[in-house]
């Protein structure tokens, strides 16, 4: 999202590792918060001209920027995204945190096809609640199958986006 954010990354690993095994002799639990900011990201950020979101056009946080239009995800992005995000948990576990959370909230790249304000894809993965909710399910099913019953798995979503015509506390259910 910004430039000087933390990523889990192999070459990451020992600090996150210090971290957790920090908090383990304190005697508490740690979880990690992975996610991918899609069109949220600051323009410098980015290695492309467009910001990856569930759909294409006016980029609104990008305007902020300069950067004027975001894509739509294909089927090969939703692939690497979704493998990105197993290897941020399978890397968590691996530096020994107790669970990692999916952030599906405040319009990341999850929450950005969740939400009815910015997904406006005409597939499988737009349209109804179900269907804005199919790529962050894949993803989240993905972490839990690649980690099993060594670590917790918990997704923050937003209940409602407080704004007319975004998503409901129902969209949520």
């Amino acid at each position: 999202t910004f430039p000087d954010q933390g990523v889990m990354s192999p070459h990451s690993l020992p600090h996150y590792r210090a971290i957790a095994e920090a908090v383990h002799a304190e005697g508490g639990l740690i979880s990690a918060q992975i996610t991918h900011a899609g069109s949220f990201a600051q323009a410098g950020v980015l290695s492309t001209a467009r910001a990856m979101s569930a759909s294409g056009g006016i980029d609104q946080v990008g305007l902020m920027s300069g950067r004027l239009l975001q894509r739509a995800m294909t089927a090969s992005d939703m692939a690497q995204v979704r493998g990105e995000f197993v290897a941020a948990a399978l890397l968590a576990r691996e530096a020994g945190y107790d669970a990692v959370e999916l952030h599906m909230g405040h319009g990341y790249l999850l929450n950005q096809f969740i939400s009815p304000l910015s997904n406006h894809r005409r597939d499988e993965y737009g349209g109804s609640a179900g269907n804005r909710a199919r790529f962050p399910a894949d993803v989240l099913a993905a972490v839990k199958d690649a980690v099993g019953d060594r670590m917790a798995v918990l997704a923050k979503i937003n209940l409602h986006d407080g704004v007319r015509k975004g998503g409901t506390v129902d969209d949520a259910v």
